[in-house]
């Protein structure tokens, strides 16, 4: 399977459509695609989609979602983000559709064919608003015309719908090279519909009788939706030369490594972890090369004194926002001791990084996973769209699906669980973010609770869903970014950017009336700043207003309170003054 993957995506680039002037112009060679079957190009389709995807993770998303930190400030993407979806992936799809459209003995695998159109239009439409979508295909105009993301997503709900219908689990057609589900029908219906639950939850803001519609039709029929990790849909990568993952290939290879310096653990979901025990630390990040010592006081069972000491901690997480207070730097030795958790460590920063199975080369891309679909039914139980479980007994059947895809124990699950903050209808005391002027506190709301874990669950294939979810919902406050140079508080903020903007050698220049319409619609200037309509309205902070202060409670007591607890850890530690 993997060799034809491989020799498909080869196949790929010599049947896939060219354009002329834009991506609308389908080359249609009667000696080359006009012939091909969708097995000599869905896979290869699949694969171009899930390459750039895996692409844009590493250069773009992964910051964006705040899970991981690849370094440097927002950008915007590239042309590579817009052209790839739609020249290598839609365009061949559109060819299929136009070569089998009718024709009885292709049901399941146009189903197939549109239900991976969806998927890319949904990831399309979230990443830029408005977008070619009616007119993709068509050739009587050069100049091609964007469509609203209500249109978009209204059409997308129909379609996945009707896909989901159509497919014929016994005595339809075979896809007999389906690097998906090898060949089940009854899991790409359940790709489908768990797709169509995402997307509804998704435009609840600005479609929500449509969004509560779908959402209480699917929540009928659950069986319908993924319901275990033997339904997630993902693609596998093989070993060979040209078959790995492209997170191998950028971040292990190091071939064309593109706009960022190794991913690191987010200092920001660090507080969360540091927060609330999560056990997930070491599934998703390796410890820190070099462990940091810092100094904490610690009190002892055995005596009455307070203990200053020195102790390193296993792991830490890369600030987005050091330029907050002038001349700070989080292990630089040069700061004065009382600001510096780190005071006296020479070595330079070495955050905590991936776990290597995580860009090992065969490693699949999960599309989707059983857990989000429990993430996304607790939250369609919590605002009454129906179930036959209760929304806490969906959540936590989330958390424990999400602990067990990392090799984690029900033991560490419950014990999670437990805390006050996961626990539903509970608040948490989360610590301050390191500049103290953002909380990881969870509120008892348990709508909250719900988002946080389903983004713990986003890593870390799912950048784009991970910075989705943050925009659609507003639940948590990131930390901007700032210019790390400035090294003043009237640096330059850059909160989380609410959309892309449109490629200008693909769009703006080529297609400058389709350009032009697509501005018009999203209501402002092709902007990041301008939010989607999926979005709720809020109010962007005003960080020029905040007053950050040095607060590193999140690093200490890791351990315990006590003297006693390290030595129990087997930490060595020094003692550095009692009294």
């Amino acid at each position: 399977m993997k060799k034809t993957i491989i020799y498909l995506a080869a196949l790929l680039v010599t049947l896939a459509a060219s354009c002329t002037k834009n991506f609308t112009k389908i080359n249609t060679n009667p000696g080359s695609f006009v012939s091909a079957e969708p097995e000599a190009v869905l896979p290869g389709v699949f694969l171009a989609t899930i390459n750039r995807f895996e692409l844009n993770n590493i250069q773009t998303l992964w910051e964006y979602g705040h899970l991981i930190d690849p370094a440097g400030r927002y950008n915007p993407g590239n042309d590579q983000f817009w052209t790839v979806p739609y020249i290598n992936v839609l365009g061949n799809t559109t060819q299929l559709k136009k070569l089998f459209a009718g024709n009885p003995a292709y049901t399941n695998r146009l189903a197939i064919t549109d239900i991976w159109e969806c998927y890319v239009y949904a990831y399309l439409v979230g990443m830029y608003g408005p977008i070619p979508y009616t007119h993709m295909g068509d050739t009587s105009s050069p100049e091609v015309e964007y469509d609203t993301e209500a249109t978009v997503y209204t059409s997308l709900l129909s379609r996945l719908k009707a896909d989901a219908a159509a497919i014929k689990v016994t005595g339809g057609d075979k896809f007999i090279t389906d690097p998906i589900y090898a060949g089940d029908m009854s899991k790409w219906i359940k790709f489908a519909n768990t797709l169509r639950l995402r997307t509804a939850l998704t435009v609840q803001n600005n479609l929500p009788d449509l969004a509560a519609s779908n959402i209480k039709e699917l929540m009928t029929s659950e069986s319908t939706l993924i319901s275990s990790d033997a339904d997630d849909p993902k693609l596998s990568y093989g070993t060979a030369s040209g078959s790995q993952s492209i997170y191998n290939v950028q971040l292990v290879q190091g071939t064309s490594y593109i706009n960022t310096a190794t991913p690191v653990m987010s200092d920001y979901v660090f507080t969360y972890f540091r927060s609330y025990h999560d056990p997930r630390i070491d599934a998703y990040f390796l410890k820190a090369a070099t462990s940091y010592n810092i100094t904490d006081t610690l009190t002892s069972t055995s005596t009455s004194l307070h203990y200053v000491v020195s102790y390193p901690i296993p792991h830490l997480g890369q600030p987005k926002s050091p330029a907050l207070l002038v001349g700070w730097s989080l292990v630089s030795p040069t700061n004065p001791t009382g600001n510096n958790p780190f005071a006296g460590s020479t070595v330079p920063v070495n955050y905590s990084t991936l776990q290597p199975a995580l860009v090992a080369a065969a490693r699949p891309f999960y599309i989707m996973t059983y857990a989000e679909t429990c993430f996304m039914k607790a939250e369609a139980a919590v605002r009454g769209y129906g179930g036959t479980q209760t929304a806490d007994q969906y959540y936590y059947a989330g958390i424990n699906a999400n602990f067990a895809f990392w090799g984690l124990t029900p033991a560490q699950a419950i014990a999670y669980q437990t805390q006050n903050g996961i626990k539903w209808n509970t608040a948490g005391h989360g610590f301050n973010y390191d500049l103290g002027f953002i909380n990881t506190s969870i509120p008892a709301d348990n709508l909250t609770k719900i988002w946080i874990q389903q983004w713990m669950n986003y890593f870390d294939d799912g950048g784009f869903e991970a910075w989705l979810l943050l925009r659609r919902t507003r639940a948590l406050i990131l930390p901007p970014h700032t210019n790390p140079g400035a090294g003043t508080i009237l640096a330059v903020f850059q909160n989380l950017p609410d959309r892309f903007t449109y490629p200008v050698t693909s769009e703006a220049s080529v297609n400058p009336k389709g350009y032009a319409n697509g501005v018009k619609l999203l209501g402002g200037p092709d902007q990041t700043n301008i939010p989607l309509k999926i979005e709720p309205a809020y109010t962007p902070t005003d960080w020029t207003k905040a007053v950050p202060f040095y607060d590193i409670s999140f690093v200490q007591k890791w351990y315990g309170t006590h003297i006693q607890d390290l030595t129990t850890a087997g930490v060595k530690y020094t003692i550095l003054n009692t009294y």
